[in-house]
């Protein structure tokens, strides 16, 4: 058996012989990324990718030999990087780090189911886990916490925004919002409710305010927040 090829990353982009290059795997990503957010994942073919850039299909597969490289570039170049320093604050820098990937992922909807089915370490990607870490660390936690911190808010973010665009997604298919289903399901869940067998769940109904997904994501992030400082507070200890 042949070994495997190297990873993308460690194959140059450049010949070291022959023609230079017409594209850049990051030109390449860029246009792909584009195709993707428009159009979803599957629309990314090299084909497109190829029809936008005035190229060959074939020739793309110079720069990028397979669909798993390709995707690579993608989440690499989607995932940017945005520099962020220590603020101490674990809370406040927490809260920041958690919008910004949120934000990503609203953006480039294709990119949160795509990371949660393989392992990414292009350049970009760990410039934003070594930030991420660097700004745990200047909060006080040791790196096997900040790595079980991050592991956690990476997580539910990915799961968050996820459920999100899938709401989204299915009022778009079926042209029922989320308000609509609700006031459908409504007369059956008072039915329910009346019986007097749903005590805690009618006390929850009364009191429920259904809050816009920015309001859910903002209150839901307040309480793993709250429960990250309680268990990593590094505040100093008083008499």
């Amino acid at each position: 058996m042949s070994d495997p090829k190297p990873i993308i990353w460690m194959q140059p982009e450049k010949p070291t012989r022959g023609p230079t290059p017409t594209h850049s795997r990051k030109e390449i990503a860029a246009v792909a990324i584009k195709i993707a957010d428009a159009e979803g994942l599957e629309a990314a073919s090299v084909r497109n990718i190829a029809r936008n850039l005035g190229s060959g299909a074939m020739t793309l597969y110079r720069y990028l030999p397979t669909k798993e490289d390709l995707w690579a570039v993608m989440i690499d170049e989607a995932s940017g990087f945005e520099p962020q320093e220590p603020s101490g604050d674990l809370r406040a820098d927490l809260t920041i780090l958690a919008r910004r990937r949120r934000e990503s992922f609203l953006r480039h909807p294709w990119l949160a189911p795509l990371l949660a089915t393989r392992p990414i370490i292009g350049p970009n990607y760990l410039r934003g886990m070594e930030r991420d870490l660097a700004v745990l660390g200047g909060a006080g936690l040791s790196i096997e916490d900040a790595s079980d911190v991050l592991n956690l808010v990476y997580s539910w973010v990915s799961g968050a925004v996820q459920a999100e665009l899938t709401e989204r997604q299915n009022a778009d298919q079926t042209g029922v919002d989320r308000d609509s289903w609700r006031m459908r399901m409504r007369p059956y869940l008072v039915s329910l409710l009346e019986t007097g067998d749903f005590p805690h769940l009618s006390r929850m109904t009364a009191v429920a305010e259904f809050a816009a997904p920015d309001e859910q994501f903002e209150a839901a992030l307040a309480v793993i927040l709250g429960g990250v400082e309680a268990r990593y507070s590094t505040a100093p200890e008083t008499d």
